[in-house]
Protein backbone atom coordinates (compact mmCIF):
# COMPACT_ATOMS: atom_id res chain seq x y z
CA UNK A 1 0.00 0.00 0.00
CA UNK A 2 1.78 3.25 -0.47
CA UNK A 3 2.40 5.74 2.20
CA UNK A 4 0.64 8.98 1.22
CA UNK A 5 2.54 11.18 3.93
CA UNK A 6 5.77 10.52 1.69
CA UNK A 7 6.48 12.45 -1.78
CA UNK A 8 6.09 10.34 -4.79
CA UNK A 9 9.35 9.55 -6.76
CA UNK A 10 9.55 8.03 -10.22
CA UNK A 11 12.49 6.55 -12.04
CA UNK A 12 13.36 6.26 -15.13
CA UNK A 13 15.02 3.20 -16.45
CA UNK A 14 15.49 1.92 -20.04
CA UNK A 15 14.49 -1.89 -19.50
CA UNK A 16 14.27 -4.25 -15.94
CA UNK A 17 17.18 -6.05 -17.78
CA UNK A 18 18.94 -6.53 -20.86
CA UNK A 19 18.27 -9.48 -22.88
CA UNK A 20 21.64 -11.93 -22.93
CA UNK A 21 23.61 -9.71 -20.89
CA UNK A 22 24.00 -10.00 -17.44
CA UNK A 23 27.63 -8.44 -16.54
CA UNK A 24 25.49 -5.09 -17.95
CA UNK A 25 22.26 -6.20 -15.78
CA UNK A 26 24.33 -6.88 -12.73
CA UNK A 27 25.82 -3.23 -12.75
CA UNK A 28 22.37 -1.79 -12.84
CA UNK A 29 21.27 -3.31 -9.92
CA UNK A 30 23.85 -2.35 -8.08
CA UNK A 31 23.42 1.50 -8.93
CA UNK A 32 19.22 0.70 -8.77
CA UNK A 33 20.23 -0.93 -4.98
CA UNK A 34 22.18 2.49 -3.83
CA UNK A 35 19.43 4.63 -5.44
CA UNK A 36 16.78 2.65 -3.35
CA UNK A 37 18.91 2.53 -0.09
CA UNK A 38 19.31 6.53 -0.25
CA UNK A 39 15.38 6.72 -1.50
CA UNK A 40 12.99 4.27 0.24
CA UNK A 41 13.52 6.48 4.20
CA UNK A 42 11.48 9.51 2.60
CA UNK A 43 9.99 8.46 -1.16
CA UNK A 44 7.64 6.42 -2.52
CA UNK A 45 9.16 5.15 -5.45
CA UNK A 46 7.46 4.22 -8.75
CA UNK A 47 9.77 2.44 -11.05
CA UNK A 48 9.74 3.28 -15.02
CA UNK A 49 11.03 1.29 -17.81
CA UNK A 50 11.11 3.58 -20.56
CA UNK A 51 11.70 1.18 -23.32
CA UNK A 52 8.04 -0.75 -22.31
CA UNK A 53 5.81 2.56 -21.54
CA UNK A 54 7.13 4.83 -24.86
CA UNK A 55 6.41 8.38 -24.95
CA UNK A 56 3.00 8.58 -24.18
CA UNK A 57 2.80 5.70 -21.63
CA UNK A 58 5.84 7.79 -19.54
CA UNK A 59 4.41 10.83 -19.56
CA UNK A 60 1.13 8.96 -18.11
CA UNK A 61 3.66 7.55 -15.26
CA UNK A 62 5.31 11.11 -14.64
CA UNK A 63 1.78 12.43 -13.54
CA UNK A 64 1.41 10.02 -10.69
CA UNK A 65 5.16 11.64 -9.09
CA UNK A 66 6.27 14.62 -6.76
CA UNK A 67 9.79 14.37 -8.96
CA UNK A 68 11.20 12.13 -11.32
CA UNK A 69 14.86 10.66 -11.64
CA UNK A 70 16.31 9.54 -15.51
CA UNK A 71 19.07 6.69 -14.89
CA UNK A 72 21.83 6.20 -16.85
CA UNK A 73 21.54 3.39 -19.35
CA UNK A 74 23.13 3.03 -23.54
CA UNK A 75 23.75 5.58 -25.70
CA UNK A 76 20.56 8.37 -27.06
CA UNK A 77 20.08 7.46 -30.55
CA UNK A 78 21.86 9.72 -32.89
CA UNK A 79 18.96 10.47 -34.92
CA UNK A 80 17.39 12.24 -31.95
CA UNK A 81 20.07 15.18 -31.90
CA UNK A 82 20.69 15.39 -35.75
CA UNK A 83 23.68 12.65 -36.25
CA UNK A 84 24.49 9.08 -37.30
CA UNK A 85 24.88 5.86 -36.43
CA UNK A 86 27.98 4.28 -37.28
CA UNK A 87 30.49 6.29 -35.00
CA UNK A 88 33.30 4.81 -32.51
CA UNK A 89 32.63 2.44 -29.76
CA UNK A 90 28.42 2.81 -30.78
CA UNK A 91 26.57 -0.08 -28.65
CA UNK A 92 22.87 -0.89 -28.95
CA UNK A 93 20.39 1.77 -28.80
CA UNK A 94 16.85 2.00 -27.62
CA UNK A 95 14.95 4.32 -29.49
CA UNK A 96 11.47 3.95 -27.54
CA UNK A 97 13.06 4.46 -24.47
CA UNK A 98 14.74 7.22 -25.72
CA UNK A 99 11.30 9.01 -26.64
CA UNK A 100 10.00 8.06 -23.47
CA UNK A 101 12.77 9.78 -21.49
CA UNK A 102 12.50 12.76 -23.84
CA UNK A 103 8.80 12.93 -22.98
CA UNK A 104 9.52 12.64 -18.84
CA UNK A 105 12.25 15.90 -19.51
CA UNK A 106 8.85 17.62 -21.55
CA UNK A 107 6.99 16.89 -18.99
CA UNK A 108 9.04 18.01 -15.97
CA UNK A 109 9.89 20.96 -18.10
CA UNK A 110 6.13 21.97 -18.94
CA UNK A 111 4.60 21.26 -15.02
CA UNK A 112 8.02 22.47 -13.31
CA UNK A 113 8.21 19.28 -11.60
CA UNK A 114 11.84 18.38 -10.40
CA UNK A 115 13.99 16.33 -12.54
CA UNK A 116 17.49 14.60 -12.09
CA UNK A 117 19.14 12.92 -15.06
CA UNK A 118 22.42 10.79 -14.43
CA UNK A 119 25.09 10.36 -16.81
CA UNK A 120 22.71 8.86 -19.64
CA UNK A 121 19.80 10.87 -17.98
CA UNK A 122 21.51 14.16 -18.41
CA UNK A 123 21.93 13.38 -22.06
CA UNK A 124 18.60 12.81 -22.85
CA UNK A 125 18.32 16.27 -20.69
CA UNK A 126 20.16 18.03 -23.45
CA UNK A 127 18.68 15.97 -26.49
CA UNK A 128 15.32 16.46 -25.09
CA UNK A 129 15.85 20.52 -25.35
CA UNK A 130 17.53 20.62 -28.53
CA UNK A 131 21.19 20.30 -27.79
CA UNK A 132 23.78 17.60 -29.44
CA UNK A 133 26.39 15.23 -27.99
CA UNK A 134 29.36 14.53 -29.05
CA UNK A 135 29.22 10.86 -30.00
CA UNK A 136 32.89 9.23 -28.84
CA UNK A 137 35.92 11.15 -26.55
CA UNK A 138 38.80 10.83 -28.14
CA UNK A 139 40.92 9.15 -25.49
CA UNK A 140 38.29 8.05 -23.19
CA UNK A 141 39.47 5.18 -21.48
CA UNK A 142 41.43 6.00 -18.61
CA UNK A 143 39.49 9.27 -17.88
CA UNK A 144 35.94 8.35 -17.92
CA UNK A 145 35.40 5.01 -18.66
CA UNK A 146 37.01 1.98 -17.11
CA UNK A 147 37.22 -1.04 -19.92
CA UNK A 148 36.80 -3.10 -16.77
CA UNK A 149 33.50 -1.52 -15.60
CA UNK A 150 31.08 -4.63 -16.16
CA UNK A 151 33.41 -7.21 -14.67
CA UNK A 152 34.70 -5.50 -11.60
CA UNK A 153 32.14 -2.36 -11.26
CA UNK A 154 34.82 0.45 -10.57
CA UNK A 155 34.42 3.83 -11.94
CA UNK A 156 36.64 6.28 -12.90
CA UNK A 157 36.91 8.74 -10.14
CA UNK A 158 37.74 12.00 -10.26
CA UNK A 159 37.51 16.18 -9.32
CA UNK A 160 34.45 17.99 -11.08
CA UNK A 161 34.43 21.81 -10.47
CA UNK A 162 30.65 23.59 -9.82
CA UNK A 163 29.52 27.01 -10.53
CA UNK A 164 29.08 29.45 -8.53
CA UNK A 165 25.93 30.66 -7.89
CA UNK A 166 24.11 27.75 -9.47
CA UNK A 167 21.24 25.71 -8.75
CA UNK A 168 23.38 22.56 -8.39
CA UNK A 169 26.01 24.81 -5.53
CA UNK A 170 22.99 25.05 -3.90
CA UNK A 171 21.55 21.68 -4.18
CA UNK A 172 25.66 20.13 -2.83
CA UNK A 173 26.53 22.64 -0.90
CA UNK A 174 26.69 20.27 2.23
CA UNK A 175 29.24 18.13 0.05
CA UNK A 176 31.16 20.28 -1.63
CA UNK A 177 34.61 21.83 -0.53
CA UNK A 178 36.22 25.44 -1.82
CA UNK A 179 33.60 24.66 -5.03
CA UNK A 180 34.75 21.03 -6.05
CA UNK A 181 33.97 17.30 -5.53
CA UNK A 182 35.02 13.93 -6.17
CA UNK A 183 33.04 11.74 -8.42
CA UNK A 184 32.28 8.41 -9.66
CA UNK A 185 32.00 8.59 -13.79
CA UNK A 186 31.75 6.24 -16.69
CA UNK A 187 30.46 7.41 -20.27
CA UNK A 188 32.30 7.73 -23.34
CA UNK A 189 30.04 10.30 -25.07
CA UNK A 190 29.47 13.91 -23.75
CA UNK A 191 27.50 17.20 -24.59
CA UNK A 192 28.52 18.74 -27.48
CA UNK A 193 26.34 22.20 -28.23
CA UNK A 194 24.20 22.98 -24.83
CA UNK A 195 20.62 23.58 -25.37
CA UNK A 196 18.73 26.81 -25.14
CA UNK A 197 17.35 27.45 -21.99
CA UNK A 198 20.08 25.31 -20.53
CA UNK A 199 23.57 26.22 -18.49
CA UNK A 200 26.51 24.81 -17.35
CA UNK A 201 26.93 23.86 -13.73
CA UNK A 202 30.12 21.67 -13.55
CA UNK A 203 33.11 20.68 -15.34
CA UNK A 204 35.70 18.44 -15.29
CA UNK A 205 39.27 19.44 -15.50
CA UNK A 206 39.47 18.61 -18.87
CA UNK A 207 36.92 20.52 -19.85
CA UNK A 208 34.14 18.07 -20.23
CA UNK A 209 30.53 19.11 -19.13
CA UNK A 210 29.70 17.08 -15.63
CA UNK A 211 26.40 19.13 -14.98
CA UNK A 212 23.39 21.28 -16.35
CA UNK A 213 20.64 22.86 -15.19
CA UNK A 214 17.62 24.44 -16.88
CA UNK A 215 16.97 28.20 -16.18
CA UNK A 216 13.97 28.31 -15.67
CA UNK A 217 12.62 24.96 -14.72
CA UNK A 218 13.80 22.41 -11.53
CA UNK A 219 15.70 20.27 -13.93
CA UNK A 220 18.74 19.27 -13.33
CA UNK A 221 21.69 16.37 -14.65
CA UNK A 222 24.78 15.29 -13.58
CA UNK A 223 27.53 13.10 -15.87
CA UNK A 224 28.67 11.31 -13.05
CA UNK A 225 26.83 8.77 -11.05
CA UNK A 226 26.11 9.51 -7.38
CA UNK A 227 24.56 6.52 -6.70
CA UNK A 228 27.77 4.45 -7.45
CA UNK A 229 27.81 2.37 -4.03
CA UNK A 230 31.61 2.99 -3.81
CA UNK A 231 30.68 7.12 -3.49
CA UNK A 232 30.14 8.69 -0.38
CA UNK A 233 25.97 8.61 -0.49
CA UNK A 234 25.75 12.10 1.48
CA UNK A 235 26.30 13.23 -2.27
CA UNK A 236 23.44 11.61 -3.53
CA UNK A 237 21.15 12.05 -0.69
CA UNK A 238 21.86 15.88 -1.15
CA UNK A 239 20.37 15.66 -4.39
CA UNK A 240 17.51 14.16 -3.00
CA UNK A 241 16.85 16.41 -0.92
CA UNK A 242 16.96 19.11 -3.56
CA UNK A 243 14.26 17.10 -5.58
CA UNK A 244 12.08 17.23 -2.23
CA UNK A 245 12.59 21.10 -1.53
CA UNK A 246 11.70 21.99 -5.15
CA UNK A 247 8.39 20.00 -5.38
CA UNK A 248 5.50 21.53 -5.58
CA UNK A 249 3.10 20.31 -2.84
CA UNK A 250 0.48 18.15 -3.34
CA UNK A 251 -3.51 19.11 -3.19
CA UNK A 252 -4.83 16.22 -1.18
CA UNK A 253 -8.40 15.34 -1.05
CA UNK A 254 -10.41 16.67 2.27
CA UNK A 255 -11.21 13.92 4.01
CA UNK A 256 -15.28 14.13 5.66
CA UNK A 257 -16.90 13.09 8.55
CA UNK A 258 -20.47 12.86 8.60
CA UNK A 259 -22.38 14.08 11.81
CA UNK A 260 -25.72 12.59 13.08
Amino acid sequence: MTNHTKPTLLISNVLPARPGDEAYNNICMRLWDRLLEATLPNWNVIREYAQEDGAEGAALRAQHADAIIIMGGEDVHPSLYGASQGYEAEGRHWYRADRGQIALVNYAVRTGTPLLGICRGMQIINTALGGTLEQHIEGAHGTHTNNRILSDHRFIRHSVRVGKGTTLERALAPVLTDSELFISSAHHQRVDRLAQGLQVSAYAPDGTIEAIESIDAPVIGVQWHPEDPAADISQLRALLGHLDARRAPRLEKASTTLVA
